[in-house]
């Protein structure tokens, strides 16, 4: 008011903000005391709990929640459930995170993690209504509805024939934009120019891959198909991949390599993208927009310059699509986009910039080009020449290829574990070196991700020489997935995960790690870990934790490691019953 004195000296000042602060801090605390207590509190106080102690969790001192975990003292006994709206939480592709982000090359849209104490540590819940998933081969046409109950893609891309709602089932008719007719109508146009039968090809890569129908149609060729697509406007396409038992992982070509090593995949397929990729002497298909496509003339002639370039030949052009075959040698590029540096490894390829380079073909020695490595399946067991990226490389992969032969018929024959029935589908190997233990499941109707830790030696490509498929991972980072979509997940050598080889110094923790693998694993699903007795101990400790049981049993006879084997089974349990239900069927 105008004429009134409202100077105070400054210790006036200080006392009524002590004042003010004290008020304001009662009427609230007397709020929340009124809120809590009443009946809407109640329910307010019960749909919130547990956001509030996740977010506890998230925020409180890490490192002494942790060291409670692996002592086995953390009360109460179990990491806590995550909020109902983490169910399809991926921490790595959040939309929250993501939308912060460049949109330049879709840089947005690529792996983008939180930092550890920034990641909630809470047990992922499955859905409402959730149903232990319909077992191989039937999952590769309907899945349970009520498991990923989305139905977007459904709504607008059901008459294209990707997918459709019918009673409690998602139904996928095997169509995409490119063949609402069915993948295998489109498959049998390419078989004209590109020999898909016989073993000549066995490894493929499809981007953009929607719900993955032509990946799975190429399974009935003998051909393994890793199918990939970002997070994006369809939400779900590779949650629901997975959920069909169809390899495929989440990802986005933009300004990074993928996580791939050089000379991989024997054909790459791209149904409506314009992103070429660089296959050893193999396959390159491109179909959709703008292979001949109307008002993009300009483009298909840009595409065509682009793919000359990079001494593509042109097979054929048939409708909409282009199929290029990859030469061999580096003499092409002369006129061309320029050849990467001599010391640059193109193996190298997680969280690797992309350059304006094209990769040396001749710095990888040896054959590995489609026709000059054997047909599948002997190359599954023939040592490649890229063997040689450890030393004494061959012989080293005929003793591990024995090694597990031997542990896997350990595996189904002592420990009775499920792999080789229609119970296990999808498989992970986190530290998976030559893929010795999925080359031994290869008769079994499984598919497996193989992963090579990125601090680790890259095997990868003797893994892709094989006829296999993977990835490069660090463990200390969640993995590109979405939650419950791996039956069973294999650990050779867990401490090693977390552990600088070299510094012998940890570099993340293994509660963390089993965090993460509780969210990528189905309930019901199988966790089977190696190492020694030391560390099965402490893994023991916090399987417990995340409410997985477990036994743990002696290596097999012919093991002198003196380790031992944990098998650990997550349980069923929803948000709203956190005890384990024993009443699931197996």
């Amino acid at each position: 008011m105008r004429g009134l004195n409202l100077k105070r000296n400054p210790r006036q000042w200080r006392l009524w903000d002590l004042l003010s602060a004290a008020l304001l801090a009662f009427v609230l605390a007397f709020f929340f005391v009124l809120v809590a207590y009443s009946p809407l509190g109640s329910s307010r106080s019960s749909s919130s709990a547990s956001r509030r102690q996740a977010v506890i969790v998230a925020v409180r001192d890490r490192s002494s929640v942790i060291a409670a975990v692996e002592s086995g003292k953390l009360a109460p006994r179990h990491i806590e459930i995550c909020p109902a709206d983490y169910v399809d939480y991926m921490p790595c592709e959040d939309p929250k995170r993501s939308s912060q982000l460049s949109r330049e090359m879709n840089y947005y849209r690529e792996r983008h993690c939180p930092r550890p104490e920034e990641t909630p540590l809470c047990l992922i819940p499955p859905p409402k209504g959730y149903k232990i998933p319909i077992l191989w081969p039937d999952s590769l046409n309907k899945i349970w509805h009520s498991n990923m109950p989305h139905n977007k893609i459904a709504d607008r891309k059901g008459h294209q024939g990707w997918m459709k709602v019918e009673g409690p089932y998602f139904i996928f008719p095997g169509g995409g934009t490119m063949f609402p007719d069915g993948a295998g109508h489109y498959i049998g146009k390419l078989k004209k120019h590109v020999p898909l039968a016989g073993g000549v090809i066995r490894t493929a890569l499809d981007m953009g891959c929607g719900v993955a129908s032509f990946g799975g149609s190429l399974l009935a060729e003998g051909i393994l198909t890793m199918s990939f697509a970002p997070r994006d406007s369809h939400k779900s396409q590779i949650q629901f991949a997975l959920e069909r038992g169809i390899p495929a992982f989440v990802a986005m070509l933009g300004t990074r390599r993928l996580p791939f090593p050089a000379f991989a995949f024997d054909f790459v397929h791209c149904s409506r993208c314009l992103i070429p990729f660089t296959a050893y002497r193999g396959y390159l298909i491109i179909s959709g927009p703008p292979v001949k496509w109307a008002k993009q003339e300009k483009e298909w002639a840009d595409l065509q310059a682009v793919a000359k370039s990079l001494c593509y030949e042109l097979v054929v052009v048939d409708g909409n699509t282009a199929i290029w075959k990859k030469r061999t040698g580096d003499s092409c590029h002369e006129n061309g986009p320029k050849l990467c540096d001599e010391s640059e490894d193109p193996n190298v390829a997680w969280y690797y910039k992309m350059k304006r380079c094209v990769s040396r073909t001749t710095y990888v020695k040896g054959a590995y080009a489609v026709g000059d490595i054997p047909k599948w399946p002997e190359r599954l067991t023939k040592a490649p020449d890229r063997a040689a990226v450890v030393q004494d490389g061959i012989d080293v992969f005929e003793t591990d290829r024995e090694r597990w032969a031997r542990r896997v018929a350990y595996y189904k024959n002592s420990l009775k574990l499920k792999l080789g029935t229609a119970a296990i589908r999808n498989v992970m190997d986190v530290n998976a070196f030559f893929g010795g233990f999925a080359a031994a499941l290869s008769a079994d109707p499984v598919w497996v991700m193989n992963i090579v830790p990125s601090h680790m030696p890259s095997t990868l490509s003797v893994i892709y020489d094989r006829g296999l498929i993977g990835v490069y991972h660090d463990w200390c980072e969640p993995f590109s997935t979405y939650p419950r979509t791996y039956d069973f997940i294999h650990v050779d050598g867990i401490e090693s995960l977390v552990k600088d080889q070299g510094l012998r110094k940890t570099r993340c923790n293994l509660v963390d790690l089993m965090v993460e693998m509780d969210r990528i694993l189905r309930p019901k699903g199988t966790v089977l870990i190696r190492d020694s007795l030391e560390v099965i101990e402490r893994v023991d400790r916090i399987a417990r934790a995340v409410r997985w049981k477990t036994v743990i049993h002696e290596n097999e006879p012919e093991s002198h490691s003196g380790g031992k084997i944990l098998v650990a089974t997550k349980e069923f349990w929803t948000h709203g019953r956190c005890r384990w239900d024993e009443s699931r069927p197996d």
